[in-house]
Formats: structure tokens, sequence, C-alpha cells
């Protein structure tokens, strides 16, 4: 197999160095995955010396796949190696790492991880300026101090602004009602004007003093005041009627409410000595149907063939006699007194003839 260049072999080795798999290296670089094993052999076994990877390549590789799942690279990991020498230095222990996270917390109103920052920044302004933490700590008070007054100093600004903003709003509006107020008084004026030349006119027309007359118009306004106030008067009392009334519309909702059972017990009797009446007058409409029928029965072949009906004890001929008995009173026949039936018989078929 032809060997590959120095520096493809430098590629393989850097990638491989970053935590990137066989495949992953052989993907990026275009160099077979068999390649890829023998380059990273080679290196395992001392062939590059220049880099001393001889029996740490794996220890490497291993370390960078860690650092890529935390997302971290290798300039991170070397800051983070000197941190840890500084600490060691210190005498924190890794062991110890949580306990002086938890001091740096009660020291720094901050959190842990913005202490040193703040610690560092802290440093860079004491060289600065030549004042030391106790000094920078005062002029901060005495500043923040300060800037407490001027805070409260802006919070009554802008209350006294907003105070100025409302009084101004007010003028404006006062404004605007003084110009309302100007044109209406302009304007009552010219009405006034034009009052007075009706009542002089008038005056003079009528032959009076216009004192005399103005004296007058003003009795009339006056009754026009007292018609107003009656008429006040009047819907005054028209509301507390209409309020009594709705009272009383309201007693009598709660009454009927309360007295629904009873009334309508009441009504249920209603009805049934209705519905009695109503069967006792059916009743006796019936009978007398039933009695006119019985009574028709018997009377009508008598009187539509007499001569074909047997009326041995002369019932018949009696209801007939009283029926007549009953009619003639009430008939204007013009006929004298003692009538015969012949006549009776005679003047009903003469008018029976005429209406034919």
């Amino acid at each position: 197999m032809k060997p590959f260049p120095y520096q493809t072999r430098m590629e393989v080795l850097d990638l491989y160095l970053q935590g990137l798999s066989g495949d992953k290296v052989s993907e990026k670089t275009g160099v077979s995955k068999g390649a890829v094993v023998s380059i990273i052999k080679d290196a395992r076994e001392g062939k590059y010396p220049e880099l001393e990877l001889k029996g740490r390549i794996d220890e490497l590789h291993n370390m960078a796949v860690r650092l890529r799942k935390q997302k971290l690279d290798l300039t991170q990991a070397r800051l983070g190696f000197s941190f840890l020498q500084r600490l060691l230095a210190m005498g924190v222990e890794p062991d110890r790492l949580e306990e002086w996270m938890a001091f740096c917390s009660e020291m720094s109103p901050t959190s842990p991880e913005d202490f040193v920052p703040a610690a560092m920044e802290l440093l860079k302004v004491q060289k600065e300026t030549g004042l030391s933490y106790s000094e920078l700590a005062s002029q901060v008070k005495e500043l923040a101090d300060e800037r407490q007054k001027l805070t409260i100093a802006v919070d009554e600004l802008k209350a006294k602004e907003k105070r100025c903003s409302e009084l101004e709003a007010e003028i404006e509006r006062n404004d605007k009602r003084a110009s309302e107020l100007r044109v209406e008084k302009d304007k009552l004026e010219s009405e006034v004007n034009f009052l007075n030349r009706f009542i002089e006119k008038r005056a003079e027309v009528l032959g009076v003093a216009p004192s005399e007359l103005e004296a007058k118009l003003k009795e009339l306004v006056n009754l026009d005041i007292e018609i107003a106030d009656k008429r006040s008067e009047h819907n005054h009392l028209q509301g507390e009627v209409e309020a009594l009334s709705e009272r009383q519309a309201k007693l009598s909702s709660q009454m009927e409410k309360a007295s629904a059972d009873f009334e309508r017990d009441i009504k249920l009797v209603r009805q049934m000595r209705q519905e009695l009446a109503e069967i006792a007058e059916m009743k006796g409409r019936y009978e007398a149907e039933v009695k006119d029928m019985e009574w028709a029965k018997e009377i009508l072949p008598f009187l539509r063939y007499p001569d074909k009906v047997d009326d041995p004890d002369f019932k018949l001929v009696s209801i007939v006699v009283d029926c007549i008995d009953k009619w003639l009173p009430k008939q204007n026949l013009g006929l004298p007194s003692g009538i015969k039936w012949g006549d009776i018989t005679r003047h009903a078929q003469s008018k029976r003839a005429q209406f034919r």
C-alpha cells in the first residue's frame, strides 16, 4: 500500500485526538477506515517520536471524547488545568472544591461563578486608582447614598412634573370653558338687547310705558316659574304614585304567589261547579226536549190527520184547545167578541190567501 503523505497522517491523528471515531475520521479525510486504523496503530507503537504519543494516544482520545460530551475543547481544558494548578498551590484540594465554592458564596453577594471575575475587576480598579478596598468601599457607599438621594429627587421632580401637566391640562380646560362662557355671555347680551327693543316696540304699540310692560312680562315669567314648579311637584307626586303602584304590584305578586295553591283549589272548585251547572242545564234542556218530543209525537199526528186519530178521552183535543186559548189573547185579529170557530177558520184562510 502506498504510504500517505505526512500531512495527511498528521490530520488523521489530530482528528482522532479531538475525540472523533475512526469512521468520522475516514469520512472527513477521505482516507479508508483500514488506513486510519493503521496510522493510529503506528502512533500507538511510537513511530512518530516527535509527537510523543506512544502509550498515550488512547488515553488522549478518551479524554477528548469526554470533553466533547461536556461540550468543551482542548483550549478550555488547558485553562481548567491551569486553574486546578492554582487551586492546588492555594492548598485547595479537588475534593474540597465544593467547600471552597460555598466559602466564596458567603464572601461575595454575587454567585460563585462571578466571584473570581469580580475579584479581578476589583484588583484592576485598585491598581488604576491607587485606593485600597476600604477606601473604594467608602466611596461606593457615598456614591450609593448620593444615588439614593438623586433617585428620590428625581421621583419628586417626576411627581411635580405630573402635577404640572395636570394643572396645565386643567388650565387649558378652564380657558376653553371661559371661552365658551364668553360666547354664551355675548349671545345672552344679544338676546337681552333684542328683548329690550321688542319691549319698547310693543309698549309703543300698546300705548303703555316700557317699564309697565316689562313688569307684566315679569309677572308672566313668575307665572311660568310657578307653573314649572307645579309641574315639578306633579311629576314628583307622579313618581311617588308610580313607586307606590310598583310596591303594590310587588305586594300583589307576593300575595298571589302565597295564595297560589288556594286560588288553584278555588279555581278547581269553580270549574267543578261550572261543569255541574252545565250538566244540570244540559239535563234540563234534554228533559225539556224529550218532553217536547213526546208531546210532539202525540200532537203532530192529530194536527196533521185529525180524522185518523182516536181520542177517546179528549186528551189531544184539550191540548189543542188549551194552545188556542193561550194563542188568541196574544193576537190582534180584529174580530168582535163572541167569535166562533168558523169565524177563526175563515179569517185564517183569508189571511193565507193574501200571503199567497
